[in-house]
């Protein structure tokens, strides 16, 4: 069998070095966030090159509190793409803005920034990145569309942690940068985490008021906030997998490009799209096959597992009817949700697995032509 994700190959590697962190935690702290969460923020803002990185019990808690710091009027327009996972909109809705959904870009499948140009209204506050599958946007340029209309922008890197976008880190870019390390991300904590990355002091003052009820000291609150805050021993294990992050995304690259070779003869099998060699880290490796549901059963009988990242457009999810969204375009995207397939790419996956994987990819796609 060949899970579609395994975290267990990995901390059976780093057992020791887990267990180690994990016993180097002072049950005596008594500070409200604790020395292992504060340790962490610190190798996490050094590593993503920022000014602060503020830790969260999760990645929407942190998407949440990062458009709020915004300090937008309410109601106020967020525009993201149409595909992706729902946690995104969600976040936008329950900071108290209303999302606008465009659509993927020729031949991608993350934002078409055409059609982020011309969502752009007088109600647009904000606009957020979502670096899909791991694969970076191009920041410089949606800087210059932010800039032109006084936006901000919010990334959502939660699955690009580690992903550069013209050679600067995503999660540097903007005003706030919301990261998630839930179970089954590429930096991920045994359950689940977040932070929020920024270069600006004030906005950090404001996400660690947010993520605390909005407590201004005293006892005396300010903001509408949360209660979110990263457990120690989540901030432990993220603490000792971090400086192996870069060797995993590494092998993540080699083991894509391992599949983008085996696929070359296979035209019915669509890649992910060619980027510069830093500007994916491959959470995923996603392809597009038209029988996408029974390739599933058959890589599924063969012992291989998948998941389907994402079947439904964000404004066609049911929790959002009554709330004010709108959508943009998504003709585009509307086709990638048909047909979208993601199969196993962390790094424990040896050479052999990643070919029989290709292999019988390969053969059903041809069979069923």
């Amino acid at each position: 069998m060949i899970p579609f994700h395994s975290n267990s190959r990995q901390h059976d590697e780093l057992s020791e070095v887990i267990s180690e962190s994990l016993g180097a935690i002072d049950l005596k702290d008594d500070t409200a966030f604790g020395q292992t969460v504060e340790r962490f923020e610190g190798m996490l803002a050094d590593y993503c090159q920022v000014g602060s990185a503020v830790a969260v019990a999760s990645g929407t808690d942190a998407l949440i509190i990062a458009l709020r710091a915004l300090d937008a009027p309410p109601g106020a327009e967020v525009i993201t793409c149409d595909f992706g996972f729902y946690a995104t909109a969600a976040s936008i809705i329950m900071a108290g803005f209303t999302p606008v959904f465009v659509d993927v870009a020729p031949d991608r499948m993350v934002m078409d920034l055409d059609a982020v140009r011309d969502a752009i209204s007088p109600k647009t506050a904000a606009i957020v990145p979502v670096h899909l599958f791991g694969e970076a946007i191009d920041m410089s340029a949606l800087q210059q569309i932010a800039d032109q209309h006084s936006i901000a922008i919010v990334e959502d890197v939660a699955q690009a942690l580690g992903a550069r976008s013209g050679g600067q880190l995503v999660g540097s870019f903007g005003t706030a940068s919301a990261i998630s390390f839930n179970w089954s991300k590429h930096l991920s904590s045994f359950s689940n985490g977040g932070a929020v990355l920024t270069n600006d002091q004030e906005v950090a003052a404001r996400l660690r008021s947010l993520r605390g009820h909005g407590n201004a000291g005293g006892f005396r609150h300010t903001r509408m906030g949360i209660n979110s805050r990263l457990n120690p021993f989540e901030a432990g294990l993220l603490s000792a997998k971090l400086p192996y992050l870069d060797s995993w995304i590494a092998r993540r690259r080699e083991i894509a490009a391992r599949y983008t070779t085996n696929f070359a003869s296979s035209p019915d099998v669509v890649t992910p799209a060619a980027t510069e060699t830093e500007a994916h880290v491959y959470h995923k490796y996603t392809i597009r096959v038209p029988d996408r549901d029974g390739l599933r059963k058959h890589l599924a009988d063969e012992g291989v597992g998948t998941l389907v990242c994402y079947p439904w457009l964000l404004h066609d999810q049911p929790a959002f009817e009554g709330h004010a969204l709108r959508a943009h375009s998504f003709g585009r995207a509307a086709e990638v949700a048909a047909e979208v397939i993601s199969i196993p790419v962390y790094p424990e996956l040896s050479d052999g697995e990643v070919d029989f994987i290709s292999e019988t990819i390969a053969s059903y796609v041809s069979s069923a032509a």
